[in-house]
């Protein structure tokens, strides 16, 4: 069942919970609740994008609660669950109204080494742990070729441990499990929606701090294999797909840089690369501008034709920020989209009449369109 790690994690808090009037207090002390919640307006001006059409939609938002206890010094338990819903976009049919996207155990050992069992967010990349939490981001979304709507989290264990090597702090992460991969894939055939399960996966996520306050590098190794039920023709399953992803990110009082790349290929040679870049600045206390430009390839491979790398997307995003304090902000965001990554098809290969038989790529599909939302957390 879905549910069945929240169940087992609100079991065991209840069983370590104190009994008596004194001890109820010591509960509350330790018992905590966090959430956030973010909505939006989004309008395009040609083919629907991730959810926004030309009609425009206010049916965009994610919504996160999140409830911990603490069991002792060293042992905390926590649940986080997630409503989230994307305009029109077809992800929408495969979403939960509201689902334990977190259900850990935590266990902290006196040298620094950490181990989450359960339902715990896969260490990925700069945002993978708050991507929804808006106040704390410069778009609503951010890296989208990147990072896509899925992999938050992983069924299985997590273990961390920080290194202080003089100046230089070395943090380092391993985790092996299961977890879930949610797509939107549009072409000549229609409208699919990817939800699929992936075991054996084991991988690592490293960051080296800088002696340069908020300066840091990052790096991320993946391996895992699709079930059975993996859309694949049956001599591709099984096989596995490595994922990587390279991170960098200098933020200061008054500005931030930062990118990330990421990777995966699979023996059935299946390929697909992402980047994005955002650069920001703060003229006020208050109010933040920035950009973001994202580019992704994948590897298309038209039948019996030669394979093509094709520009899946390329996007520009230009944004603003007003923070009226550390808990609310207001978002405004323009976005330019050349490409063929959109929720309904657009045309992508041109087959070829003639000899020598080479596919050509289609000219890309252009769309704007705006963004504004309200992001609250507490």
């Amino acid at each position: 069942m879905r549910f069945r790690p929240i169940f087992l994690t609100l079991a065991l808090a209840a069983g370590l919970a104190p009994r008596g009037a004194a001890a109820q207090t010591d509960f509350v002390d330790r018992f905590s609740i966090h959430g956030a919640i973010n909505m939006g307006y989004g309008k395009s001006d040609n083919a629907q994008a991730f959810g926004i059409n030309k009609d425009g939609t206010t049916q965009y938002r994610a919504v996160v609660l999140q409830f911990g206890y603490k069991i002792d010094d060293n042992d905390r338990v926590v649940t986080q669950l997630l409503h989230r819903w994307n305009g029109n976009s077809p992800l929408n049919t495969i979403e939960k109204d509201f689902f334990p996207i977190w259900a850990f155990y935590e266990h902290a050992f006196d040298n620094g080494v950490k181990v989450k069992l359960g339902r715990a967010p896969l260490p990925r990349g700069l945002f993978n742990e708050v991507r929804f939490i808006g106040t704390l981001l410069p778009f609503y979304r951010v890296g989208r070729t990147v990072y896509g709507e899925t992999l938050e989290q992983i069924d299985g264990v997590v273990v961390s441990k920080p290194w202080d090597l003089g100046a230089w702090r070395v943090e380092t992460y391993g985790f092996a499990g299961g977890f879930d991969l949610r797509a939107v894939l549009a072409d000549q055939n229609g409208t699919t929606v990817l939800n699929n399960r992936l075991e054996n996966s084991i991988g690592t996520q490293v960051w080296i701090n800088t002696p340069l306050e908020g300066v840091r590098l990052g790096a991320y190794l993946h391996s895992y294999q699709p079930t059975p039920k993996y859309t694949e023709p049956d001599s591709l399953r099984g096989h596995p797909t490595t994922t990587s992803m390279f991170s960098a990110e200098a933020v200061f009082q008054r500005a931030f840089v930062r990118g990330e790349f990421s990777r995966f290929q699979s023996e059935g040679h299946k390929q697909y690369g992402a980047w994005y870049a955002q650069v920001g600045v703060k003229p006020l206390s208050q109010l933040t501008v920035a950009a973001e430009y994202q580019e992704a390839v994948f590897r298309v491979e038209p039948g019996p034709l030669p394979p093509l790398m094709l520009p899946l997307s390329k996007e520009l995003t230009v944004g603003f920020t007003w923070a009226r304090s550390a808990n609310v902000s207001f978002k405004l965001e323009g976005h330019q989209i050349r490409g063929y990554d959109y929720d309904t098809a657009v045309p992508t290969i041109i087959p070829p009449v003639g000899p020598p038989f080479v596919a050509g790529i289609a000219p890309a599909t252009k769309t704007n369109y705006i963004l504004a939302s309200v992001s609250v957390a507490y």
